[in-house]
């Protein structure tokens, strides 16, 4: 009940101990005008403390599908800003230590993002970061792909092919 707004509230990524949740919040009826922001919450025993606005961008700007890697110090997300490849862009914004700001958002590259839309990362427990596209070549509508980090700040992305992926709009993975 802590959690749940009369709002669209969805697409929740808990830290590993469990101890954080971040989620995206959109206010019914006002996308367009008010945007989704991504909030997030701290648990307390068996509560969960009231929801707050990590800030990470504007009130205007849409910002959703929230992934919280397994250290809880990145934070992957979608949002469409300037400084993207076009579309809806996965980005990301880090912290040095998890009571610190988040840093200013940064674009994941051209390696994942596309001019189409790249939607609903989620960080596995191993750091692999997986996503689903419209842009990049698949089997049909959206797909689901990895992305493995390289030391020079690349990605190396492979779609995930049948029978993880179809002919249809393939997103949501979790494992």
């Amino acid at each position: 009940d802590e959690l749940n707004s009369e709002s669209e509230d969805g697409t929740p990524s808990f830290t590993t101990d469990y101890k954080e949740v971040f989620f995206t919040r959109c206010e019914a009826g006002k996308r367009e005008t008010k945007g989704c922001k991504i909030m997030y919450s701290t648990r307390q025993g068996d509560k969960w403390n009231d929801p707050k606005d990590t800030g990470i961008l504007p009130d205007s700007v849409v910002a959703a599908h929230p992934a919280i890697s397994p250290d809880g110090l990145t934070l992957y997300f979608v949002a469409e800003i300037s400084g993207g490849a076009g579309g809806k862009d996965i980005w990301s914004v880090t912290r040095t230590k998890t009571s610190d700001p988040w840093s200013k958002p940064q674009n994941a590259g051209l390696d994942i993002n596309t001019k189409g839309d790249e939607l609903f990362p989620y960080v596995r427990n191993n750091g692999m970061l997986y996503f689903s596209s419209y842009g990049l070549i698949g089997m049909g509508g959206l797909d689901i792909f990895r992305a493995v980090s390289q030391p020079d700040g690349s990605w190396v992305v492979t779609n995930l092919k049948a029978p993880i992926n179809s002919s249809a709009d393939d997103f949501g993975i979790t494992f």
